[in-house]
């Protein structure tokens, strides 16, 4: 992802231009001059890194559920990084950021980087002992075929099968998209299995020199973490430690 100062020289964002951020409580962009931060959480409410709001307006409300409360291209430029993968509905998201924003800058993780199995992590009470295909919370695979962002639905039990056991990927980390004016976007969430087996398997034929299959299936990682994982147990450190302490 490119840094704060990066951004606004890619994009030639002034300073008096007024600017959104949608989802980005978690890591705020202390560079840029955020005129609103829209998140389900404040900054400080964050776990485990909580922080500071910097932007100068916070409205809290579900990008997935509710429409953003502003006029129509009321903002400059529009931020959303690393938070349309998490969301149960990213089209609503995406409609009304293109409504209020003039132009805007996307991230998330890459498809390829979010198929790659995870390390075996003990303490995450969300995935357990066992690894998985990118993050466990993920719900959408990205990537851009033209000028169109395609969203692809991350459907796990299609991941675990031995078709996907992917160790290693070679491309991009992160899946980068710039718009202005609108956001061209295609959504693909069959309940068909068929129509995800054939996209993922597109993607991966398109991209079959980066992509590394290895020994994943039955869900075994190296010594080492196993031996760091089982060092967090009994020291009661790691995520799942963490939050019982703050709750």
């Amino acid at each position: 992802m490119l840094t704060d100062r990066q951004i606004i020289e890619k994009y030639k964002i002034k300073s008096s231009e007024k600017i959104l951020d949608v989802g980005g409580s978690m890591k705020q962009h202390e560079g840029l001059k955020i005129d609103t931060l829209v998140d389900i959480f404040r900054p400080e409410e964050v776990p485990y890194t909580p922080s500071k709001l910097i932007a100068k307006n916070f409205v809290r409300l579900d990008v997935a559920r509710e429409r953003l409360p502003f006029g129509n291209k009321e903002f400059d430029f529009c931020l959303c990084t690393h938070t349309l993968e998490d969301l149960s509905n990213p089209e609503l998201a995406i409609n009304e950021m293109a409504r209020v924003a003039k132009r805007g800058y996307i991230v998330t993780p890459s498809f390829g980087s979010d198929l790659v199995f995870s390390h075996v992590d003990f303490t995450d009470w969300l995935t357990g002992a066992r690894r998985v295909p990118g993050a466990a919370h993920h719900k959408w695979l990205f990537y851009k075929k033209g000028k169109k962002m395609r969203i692809i639905a991350k459907n796990y039990p299609i991941l675990y099968t031995p078709r996907y056991q992917i160790a290693g990927w070679s491309g991009e980390q992160e899946f980068e998209y710039y718009w202005e004016d609108k956001i061209d976007y295609e959504i693909v969430n069959d309940i068909s299995p068929h129509r995800l087996i054939e996209e993922y398997d597109l993607f991966m034929k398109m991209n079959r020199g980066k992509i590394k299959r290895g020994l994943v299936l039955i869900f075994l990682d190296s010594p080492y973490h196993y031996l760091k994982e089982l060092s967090k147990l009994l020291l009661k450190k790691g995520y799942g430690f963490i939050h019982r302490q703050k709750s």
